[in-house]
């Protein structure tokens, strides 16, 4: 690392997010809603990031959601299927505290 950057704190922000769904596979199935897989994510500091000046922030994340609805064969789903992910990884807000 570039003691230079290290001198004024770093950051290291990692977040892994995924959502997925399996519906409605095999024979004679009906979903009357929609079926939607949703992920959204926000990665790193926001607001004044001064860095940390006792060392580094190290802010890691991994969320995942996953549906398996209506899979075989005559099944019947009356309204939607989603699978929803949100993540926010890092510092919010004044990032010197």
């Amino acid at each position: 690392m570039d003691p230079w950057t290290h001198a004024f704190g770093t950051d290291l922000n990692i977040g892994v997010n995924s959502a997925s769904v399996d519906a409605g596979n095999g024979a004679f199935n009906h979903i009357d809603g929609s079926v939607t897989a949703y992920a959204a994510q926000n990665v790193g500091d926001s607001g004044f990031g001064y860095g940390n000046p006792f060392g580094s922030d190290i802010n890691l994340g991994f969320n995942s959601a996953h549906v398996e609805a209506g899979n075989g064969a005559f099944n019947h789903i009356g309204g939607d299927v989603t699978a929803v992910a949100t993540q926010n990884v890092g510092d919010s807000g004044f990032g010197f505290l």
